[in-house]
């Protein structure tokens, strides 16, 4: 021991602080490039007796050097690839290189329902059953900070629910749970946590906690999306990643209850928050969670929540399209509805939702900036002009944003990651399972173990 810490003080100061992989710039972690492992393979060796000198074990072919023979899948393709020169050090860039998206695999990848269905299949470890992993909440065993005298404890909590960009994940092990609120009351008695780790335990605000970083992902894709559109030029109409609904548009869906076309994925009512009748001020926006919300004065309306909440989301249809109602298709298929979010449902904490309001506009000024750069400069003064005239009556805008995604937005921002995002806070409420006496339909085929299992809490 006297010969060793001398070594190990030597090696702790010549170290580095940072790792230059690990580091980070605006909350962003870094990732290293994905290399391919994908080679042309050799032509397969001829096993004849024939005109052969020596034994067939001495040559070099697939007995003896066989990892020369196998099959590695090729880079994933993007939906934009940077028309760079590729270095000569680069081996991906040699036998694989980055291939862009179709149109048909754009479409494919702006749906958010197709992207949730695709990703890998876990275990529930209340229902046993698989189901894809965006459909779950992923738990880890993850030790916490103790003395040096106490023994090591650990607790399960949630891994990987934030973006990558924002938090990695902390765990390589992990058990998987229906994203349902209501599936983690007696959370102990129903799971055995001694399989995962020993010395195991369960803190009393694990569903608070997984409902704070599920609405944190939603408000990270908004500024993930920001960022997007603020580096991107529109053109095209078609692409349009966010809208204002008129009033006369939101008096036209209140009518007859159908969504304007555009290919929409989600549709927000997002007020903006009323000020203090005492201060005459509007709640701060914050993305912290709300932890005190019962020892909290009622007083306080800056930070109260309110005590009856509306539902989180509803499903309405969209309007028929002439080229494809009434063909064979519409005939077999039902049609598609759009999930309507209420912004004090989905974010009942106020300095939250104000946060969530601030996004929304940021995202209509960087679109409508956007707009003024795809516009050239003999449009450019005829286009402002349109702009800045001021809408009347009818034509102003009112509290409902319209999110959009189709294979000519996803070229400017990834707006399906943020409707994903919004479609598991709902699945967590508990707006996505069918109830019972409710015309509402599941997100889940056969999903009436939810409906058993919410009678058995009772």
């Amino acid at each position: 021991m006297p010969r060793l810490l001398p070594r190990l003080l030597q090696h702790l100061r010549d170290a580095p602080l940072t790792d230059k992989n690990t580091q980070f710039k605006g909350g962003y972690v870094r990732y290293p490039k994905r290399i391919s492992l994908k080679k042309p393979l050799p032509e397969t060796p001829s096993f004849s007796a024939e005109h052969r000198t020596r034994s067939i074990l001495l040559d070099e072919h697939l007995v003896s050097d066989r990892r020369l023979y196998d099959r590695h899948k090729s880079l994933p393709p993007r939906v934009r690839v940077h028309r760079r020169r590729a270095t000569d050090n680069e081996e991906s860039s040699v036998h694989d290189r980055p291939r862009e998206m179709t149109d048909e695999e754009r479409e494919w990848w702006s749906s958010p329902y197709l992207r949730m269905l695709s990703s890998p299949l876990r275990q529930c470890v209340l229902t046993r059953r698989y189901l894809p992993a965006d459909f779950l909440i992923r738990l880890a065993p993850l030790q916490l900070p103790t003395s040096r005298s106490a023994r090591p404890a650990q607790s399960l909590l949630p891994d990987g629910l934030e973006h990558p960009q924002f938090a990695r994940r902390k765990a390589h092990t992990a058990a998987y749970v229906t994203c349902w609120k209501d599936a983690f009351q007696d959370f102990k008695e129903r799971v055995p946590l001694q399989r995962f780790a020993p010395n195991l335990s369960v803190h009393a605000l694990l569903s608070t906690q997984i409902g704070y970083l599920l609405r944190l992902r939603v408000l990270q894709e908004l500024e993930l999306l920001a960022e997007s559109l603020a580096a991107s030029v529109s053109r095209n109409s078609d692409a349009t990643v966010i809208r204002r609904l008129t009033r006369a548009e939101w008096k036209a869906f209140t009518t007859h209850g159908t969504i304007p076309d555009g290919d929409p994925v989600a549709m927000l009512v997002v007020p903006p928050l009323n000020r203090n009748p005492k201060t005459k001020e509007r709640p701060r926006p914050s993305s912290e969670p709300d932890l005190q919300a019962e020892n909290r004065s009622v007083d306080d309306d800056s930070r109260r929540i309110p005590r009856f909440l509306p539902q989180v989301s509803t499903l309405h249809p969209i309007e028929s399209i002439p080229s494809v109602a009434g063909t064979l298709l519409s005939q077999h298929l039902p049609p598609s509805r759009i999930p309507l979010y209420n912004g004090l449902a989905l974010f009942p904490f106020r300095p939250q939702r104000a946060v969530l309001h601030a996004a929304l506009c940021r995202l209509l000024l960087l679109e409508r900036k956007a707009r003024w750069k795809g516009y050239g400069t003999s449009q450019s003064s005829e286009f402002r002009t349109t702009e800045s005239q001021r809408p009347r009556g009818d034509e102003k805008g009112s509290h409902t944003f319209l999110l959009c995604s189709s294979k000519n937005t996803i070229k400017r921002a990834d707006t399906a990651a943020l409707a994903i995002a919004l479609w598991r806070l709902r699945m967590w409420e508990g707006g996505a399972y069918q109830a019972e006496g409710s015309g509402e339909d599941g997100w889940e085929v056969g999903g009436q173990w939810r409906t058993e299992y919410a009678r058995r809490l009772r």
